[in-house]
């Protein structure tokens, strides 16, 4: 009986002391010590574009942000995979955005109450999603969880006008009408990314930057356009450059089973 509990305060302890090693961050899961190591690492991500369009993108719109969050796995060979969303808003638009026939003689958007101009903004916002398959490219022998990292992608790219008005008194920009001017696009998108990945080994310093480019083949859903009075119905190719950073927080999954043999001597 004795014997029984030594074991089981024995198996106890070496519990508590898988677990402290795991919450501060120590070599536990997977890490081994010697030659090099690698491990099996589930990321939640949080990301920032600084996107330059090109193509028909560029006609209308200047320098955007993209606000994103996903998931990426980096297994022990260092492939990658990523499931990510983006929020993508600006307010640089070009000359070709306008409402000129819904505006004076001045330039200015009349509201419906007493005749004097009505404050109208107008801002592009849009989405984007991809599943990506990259691999990473060690600059270490010692720690395979960071190096260079190469990846491509696909999934979609929507982007339209977002018209904000004051009181809410313009009834030619209300909610039906507004479907006319908003230009929403949307398409199939590729995707590729190079950059530097950056798993730390004390599992509080996790980041991966580098370049974004993404090519999107869209067309015009509403078939439409009131401020230019013509049908658009082309295809269009929305493309961009961006500047990417992202911060990771990791949950380390077990490499081969090795961090709980000792619990079994």
């Amino acid at each position: 009986m004795q014997k029984i509990y030594i074991r089981i305060m024995l198996n106890q302890f070496k519990v508590l002391v898988l677990f402290v090693t795991f919450m501060f961050g120590q070599k536990a899961f997977g890490q081994k010590k010697g030659d090099e190591f690698s491990n099996k690492i589930f990321n939640f991500q949080f990301t920032y574009n600084a996107q330059f369009p090109s193509g028909d993108w560029a006609k209308i719109y200047g320098l955007s942000h993209g606000l994103g969050f996903g998931v990426n796995y980096k297994s022990i060979t260092n492939w990658h995979f990523s499931l990510e969303g983006n929020y993508i808003l600006s307010e640089n638009l070009k000359d070709a955005v306008n409402l000129i026939n819904l505006t004076n003689s001045n330039g200015n958007t009349i509201n419906s109450n007493n005749g004097t101009p009505a404050t109208v903004s107008v801002t592009m916002r849009g989405w984007s999603g991809f599943a990506k398959v990259g691999k990473i490219f060690p600059v270490s022998r010692l720690n395979k969880n960071h190096g260079f990292i190469v990846q491509v992608g696909a999934g979609f790219l929507t982007h339209y006008l977002n018209y904000s008005i004051s009181q809410n008194n313009v009834p030619q920009l209300n909610e039906d009408f507004q479907r006319g001017y908003d230009k929403l696009h949307s398409g199939f998108a590729l995707n590729q990314f190079v950059g530097y990945y950056f798993q730390g080994e004390n599992r509080f310093t996790n980041f991966f930057a580098g370049f974004d480019f993404t090519q999107a083949f869209t067309q015009n859903l509403r078939g439409y356009n009131y401020d230019e009075r013509r049908y658009d119905n082309a295809s269009k190719n929305d493309n961009m450059v961006a500047l990417r950073f992202g911060w990771m927080i990791p949950i380390y999954l077990s490499s081969k089973g090795d961090e709980f043999d000792f619990l079994k001597r």
